[in-house]
């Protein structure tokens, strides 16, 4: 199984947010922090808002933060609306075509994977994942004076 760089920076965006001190950032500070390309995680940004995860504030006061408390985040639901796909072999993709589609067993196989994959994540929240603040403040340098915003941008 595969995640794509959007679901694991989502994920990683709203991991930020929930060990967050003050419980908003800016993007630009989420992706310094990680070391990840501030335009995409911009589009991460919009689309978790766009999804109701996240909620998006412009202007001088403005930022990100989470728009339901992290034990209400199921991870689960965050992977299945950030993939795009999970037509991990050519017969589940859109106009994909293979010779032995008619005989062959793997698209169950595989859909029944991908279903057993998406269940373990269905088990946890982003509580979960935020479990241990201290030391992901401490490794994401958010000290409680750390993570005043100024912009979403």
């Amino acid at each position: 199984m595969h995640l794509t760089f959007h679901t694991d920076y989502a994920l990683r965006m709203l991991i930020y947010l929930a060990v967050c001190p003050d419980g908003q950032a800016r993007v630009g500070d989420v992706a310094e922090r990680y070391d990840i390309s501030r335009n995409h995680l911009l589009k991460v940004a919009l689309e978790l808002g766009r999804l109701g995860y996240v909620t998006t504030t412009r202007g001088r006061s403005g930022g990100i933060s989470l728009a339901r408390r992290p034990q209400d985040i199921n991870l689960g639901a965050v992977v299945r609306h950030m993939e795009d796909d999970f037509g991990l072999v050519e017969c589940m993709r859109a106009g994909g075509a293979c010779c032995i589609s008619p005989s062959c067993r793997l698209k169950g196989i595989v859909r029944e994977a991908t279903k057993a994959f998406l269940s373990i994540f269905d088990n946890y929240t982003l509580a979960d994942l935020a479990m241990d603040k201290t030391a992901l403040r401490s490794l994401l340098d958010l000290g409680q004076g750390r993570g005043k915003v100024s912009s979403v941008a």
